[in-house]
């Protein structure tokens, strides 16, 4: 019999593979417990809670979890483009060196956005910066959840530089593609992610949501993408000390894998809100859905997000849950003036983070960043102390307003996006500043609201375009409800399945194409 400790070398593991696919993995791994192999389409298929349970009774083995995913991986990544850096060989340690499966998701291959601080690693931030940025020495509080749960993360997924952008097209790793629309972004900033859940490379990755990069990249690419109410997670301080706009959680293809990871990773003590725990279904408690169909700036969504709210409409109704139009119960406008103003404060306060951690000097910073990001910090710069004061302080008059419409509804519905997934070269951090201001706000006008009030929000896949597209439908909450929340989507998801959904490139056809 072969060990385990003996398959770190390339010919070695060809040699394992070759003879897996003969005679079954379970004749070359440790551990009698392991009853047989599962066919490469099986592994592809299962979710990550069913694939954790594959692995704790042994009939699978982390090694061939890993190495399925990372043959996922590498026949479709020259298309999508969606990892930054590959960390093949640290997994494959890793899931070598598995031997206790208690954690909820032993062994279960992974990928880390491009943010996140990775022990013994370089943070990219989707930036050429990544040259020079210090290597973590420790994991990031998210990554630090994500490991004690058990998770093998095997690469780090790409974003758009900073995550200021929902697109990901970088100077520094080039262009992320949607695996239904190869000509079409996977949304951002989370896209790399996205990308590679929604290609089947594997079937939940890690996320962070600032301004909507959790569910902006789930809505374009048919996935499940909730933003947790701030605090509810571990995360590292954002760098406007004023107001932590980004809440860090998962992109997925079922319902219950983010129920499941949101268990694994929330904080369980100490924390601001009673844990959740585990949310297995839909309640029998009938919802008032309150339905938003304009935008913040009063711009309605196109005839596509329409056919999507009606759609949800017509299965939430039919369910038996009232549905109502409502109005934004605060100030839209006022509140997206001093949304940006918060955000370029948010832009000059990394750029000085950046200056300070990499010693460059100002020119230097800024030859080496998109040109979208240094006009960003140098409009931060700009804002006189007081006038960003002022902004900040009028946050929690538009939250009370927000959170007062939870006095006569119990979620509200809207759209994730004005419109469908923009084609490729429609958003990047290379055009000129009113160009991209003004395509940006006929594109993404809902989802900023959460981070800024901190309440929760998903984003559920419930709608395909004639030429396949996939759109989002949003529900939000009250603060910390995110239970109810995932209970409305299990019922949505049980009464139009999305999962078994595929797109044209789609990595275990592909793999199954060349054995």
């Amino acid at each position: 019999m072969v060990d385990c400790n003996d398959l770190s070398s390339a010919g070695t593991r060809r040699d394992f593979l070759q003879r897996a696919g003969a005679m079954g993995v379970g004749a070359l791994l440790p551990g009698a417990a392991l009853v047989g192999p599962a066919a490469a389409s099986d592994l592809a298929e299962m979710d990550a809670t069913a694939l954790a349970e594959a692995i704790r009774t042994r009939r699978i083995h982390p090694v061939e979890a890993l190495d399925a995913a990372i043959a996922r991986a590498e026949a479709v990544l020259p298309d999508l483009n969606c990892f930054s850096e590959k960390l093949y060989e640290r997994a494959r340690k890793q899931a070598l060196a598995t031997k206790h499966f208690s954690a909820p998701f032993a062994g279960v291959p992974f990928l880390v956005k491009d943010e996140e601080d990775l022990a013994r690693t370089h943070v990219h931030f989707g930036s050429r910066l990544d040259k020079v940025t210090p290597i973590a020495r420790q994991d990031g509080p998210m990554a630090a959840a994500i490991g004690q749960a058990g998770f093998n993360a095997f690469a780090r997924t790409t974003m758009s530089e900073f995550g200021a952008l929902p697109t990901v097209e970088t100077l520094a790793y080039g262009i992320t593609r949607n695996p239904w629309a190869l000509d079409h972004t996977p949304g951002g900033s989370s896209g790399g992610s996205a990308a590679a859940v929604a290609a089947g490379i594997v079937p939940m990755a890690h996320a962070a949501d600032g301004a909507g990069s959790i569910r902006i990249p789930a809505s374009n690419c048919g996935l499940v993408g909730l933003k947790p109410s701030r605090g509810r997670v571990p995360d590292a301080p954002g760098h406007l000390a004023q107001l932590d706009l980004t809440e860090p959680l998962c992109v997925s293809r079922t319902v219950r894998d983010t129920a499941n990871f949101l268990a694994a990773v929330e904080i369980r003590r100490g924390g601001i809100y009673p844990p959740v725990g585990r949310v297995e279904g839909p309640s029998t408690r009938r919802l008032r859905v309150g339905l938003l169909i304009g935008g913040l700036s009063g711009a309605l969504p196109d005839k596509e997000a329409l056919l999507a709210l009606d759609a949800t409409y017509k299965v939430l109704s039919g369910l038996g849950h009232p549905v109502k139009e409502v109005k934004w119960p605060f100030d839209t406008k006022a509140f997206l003036a001093d949304f940006t103003q918060i955000y370029l404060l948010e832009g000059a306060q990394l750029k000085r983070y950046l200056l300070s951690a990499t010693k460059l000097d100002a020119q230097h910073l800024a030859e080496l960043i998109e040109p979208a990001s240094a006009a960003i910090g140098a409009m931060g710069d700009l804002i006189p102390p007081a006038s960003a004061d002022q902004a900040l302080g009028r946050v929690n008059g538009y939250a009370k307003g927000y959170y007062s419409a939870f006095d006569k509804v119990d979620v509200l519905m809207s759209p994730v996006l004005l419109k469908p997934p923009v084609k490729i070269g429609e958003i990047n951090g290379s055009l000129p500043l009113d160009m991209l201001a003004s395509r940006l706000n006929g594109y993404a006008d809902y989802t900023m609201v959460q981070n800024a009030f901190g309440g929760p929000a998903i984003s559920l896949p419930v709608h395909w375009t004639a030429e396949g597209l996939p759109i989002g439908v949003q529900f939000a909450g009250r603060l910390g409800d995110e239970r109810t929340l995932l209970e409305i989507a299990f019922e949505l998801e049980q009464a139009a399945p999305w999962a078994r959904r595929r797109p044209p490139l789609w990595a275990p056809a592909r793999v199954a194409s060349r054995t």
